[in-house]
């Protein structure tokens, strides 16, 4: 399996690209005539979704159009990070700034995907191969980008993005661990919970990867073969799973699995062989390091991809090292964790200075938890959608499940709350 041609391709050209030998080039770098360090104003499109990075601020990427210092405004191309304060991000929050008399908090912006701003910065810090990093002061919405359909696309988003928020936060804890886990979004998350998972080496089951996108694409696929026939199930499985990273942003594990979701989708409409996992990784791994060649250094895409490439590479190794009086599936689950931690180590190590081994028990008792807690947190979402009045039922049995998650959790992080 390890010989296939796309395989060996792949390998070779991460230890290219990883090694240095051959650089990657920067996407939409930024360049403008005005100094860098003079700059005062930026305007331009929000191009990712707000992240929480510290207890005051947030971080975003903005496609700049033109740039503003104390002489004068110079068109600009290209991508900066920025950094927002948190009350210009939380403004319209549920329990943050956001009132219940839905009045606008001043100063707050609309910041998500596809939003125009003008906003009043400062640098931050440049560093050569890398983007520049501006701190917001303040700034003005100035609507969306694109045609006509696009803008009123992305205001739909942004405003489906909001209202789930506002919806999660009245489940509590738990609605705080639902969003999370299907938007990406931590600002209701415990941070006891979210250290936690960090601690116990099972961070990527907070992260958005492609058991978030596989549950989708299942639930959708299975809807499907009993509705329709096997093409048409599999085009609303794809649906499902572009519906889902469309609403959740376009993060390097997401991309992944979309990716592998279309490319298998093709290779049923064409009646082709269906590739074998690890081929269809490399081909994911080749096609994802030319799309978007700035997600190589992330630690999304590194982790998801070694991983992946572990466990088809390995597991099956660690599995004859299991005792067999251990059940089947805990048997395979322990040898898919052991062979995750075994490749992801050296990510791990060089990019955090720590190894989490516990993560390869923790991960076997954890992972089924929270697999339960999404299925069970979609259903209860469309419940309560349509009967309100069993919200706070279902918010009752939610925060049970997701207690449990939590003492779970820290047993692991050998973390006191």
């Amino acid at each position: 399996m390890v010989k296939t041609p796309l395989f060996l391709s792949a390998l070779i050209c991460a230890v290219l690209l990883y090694s240095g030998l051959v650089p990657v080039k920067k996407t939409h770098p930024f360049r403008s005539l005005a100094p860098k360090h003079e700059i005062v104003r930026l305007t331009g499109t929000v191009r990712s979704n707000p992240v929480k990075v510290s207890d005051t601020l947030y971080r975003a990427v903005l496609s700049v159009d033109d740039a503003g210092t104390q002489n004068g405004v110079y068109s600009s191309q290209g991508r900066v990070t920025l950094l927002f304060p948190k009350p210009l991000v939380e403004a319209y929050y549920p329990g943050k700034l956001y009132t219940a008399a839905h009045k606008k908090a001043q100063n707050g912006l609309f910041i998500e995907n596809g939003a125009r701003l003008s906003l009043s910065v400062t640098l931050v810090r440049t560093e050569q191969g890398s983007e520049l990093v501006y701190r917001v002061h303040s700034g003005n919405m100035l609507g969306w980008s694109g045609s006509a359909l696009v803008r009123a696309v992305h205001h739909f988003r942004a405003l489906c993005r909001l209202q789930f928020k506002r919806l999660m936060y009245a489940w509590g804890n738990a609605g705080g661990l639902l969003l999370a886990l299907l938007s990406g979004s931590r600002e209701y998350t415990e941070k006891a919970v979210a250290e936690g998972f960090k601690n116990a080496g099972v961070s990527h089951i907070l992260a958005l990867s492609g058991m978030h996108v596989g549950l989708f694409g299942g639930i959708a696929l299975a809807l499907g073969k009993k509705a329709t026939g096997r093409h048409a199930a599999d085009a609303l499985q794809l649906a499902a799973i572009s519906f889902f990273v469309w609403f959740a942003g376009l993060s390097p594990s997401l991309f992944r699995a979309f990716l592998a979701a279309l490319i298998l989708y093709f290779n049923s409409l064409l009646r082709m062989n269906r590739p074998d996992k690890l081929s269809l990784l490399s081909a994911c791994f080749l096609i994802h390091a030319v799309a978007f060649p700035s997600h190589i250094h992330e630690a999304a895409f590194m982790l998801s991809y070694a991983s992946l490439a572990g466990i088809l590479v390995f597991a099956r190794l660690f599995r004859s090292y299991v005792p067999v009086f251990f059940p089947h599936k805990v048997r395979c689950a322990l040898a898919d964790s052991t062979a995750a931690t075994l490749t992801t180590s050296p990510v791990t190590a060089a990019l955090f200075q720590k190894i989490m081994p516990m993560g390869i028990i923790a991960t076997v008792i954890v992972s089924p938890l929270v697999i339960f807690f999404l299925y069970l947190g979609l259903f209860g979402v469309i419940i309560c959608l349509i009967l309100p009045f069993l919200s706070v039922p279902f918010s009752a049995i939610m925060n049970a499940l997701y207690l449990l998650i939590k003492k779970s959790v820290l047993f692991f992080s050998f973390s006191k709350e």
